[in-house]
């Protein structure tokens, strides 16, 4: 038993499409869960944290592909990121849809009515 599929390609996708593009430098805010399986917890990454503490400055490749990877269809993604002091942060994510699959669903902001 395991994954569906590898996940070489849609790797190999995620990589060649943001090249090394961290989530700081999204040209656009974004908030993308996933879900720490060492840790059992949600960790929801956002281009604020990621300006904020450098930890959370992974590769947008990474994120995506951890937040790809639904549980009997790909195999969890796992990498690093430094902080600034040079002291190592390792994830073991899958899909952000195992803790939180409407991450915005308890959200304190009231949505905007058009008119």
């Amino acid at each position: 038993m395991g994954p569906k599929y590898d996940g070489e390609y849609l790797r190999a996708i995620a990589r060649e499409v943001s090249q090394n593009t961290t989530l700081k430098q999204t040209l656009t805010d974004v908030i993308i869960p996933t879900f720490d399986i060492k840790h059992l917890q949600p960790m929801i990454f956002t281009t604020d944290d990621a300006k904020e503490f450098v930890w959370k400055d992974a590769l947008l490749s990474d994120v995506c592909i951890a937040t790809s990877a639904a549980p009997t269809y790909f195999p969890p993604h796992y990498f690093e990121t430094s902080n600034a002091d040079g002291t190592t942060r390792e994830f073991n994510l899958v899909d952000g849809g195992v803790a939180a699959n409407n991450p915005v669903s308890n959200s304190v902001h009231k949505p905007l009515k058009l008119t």
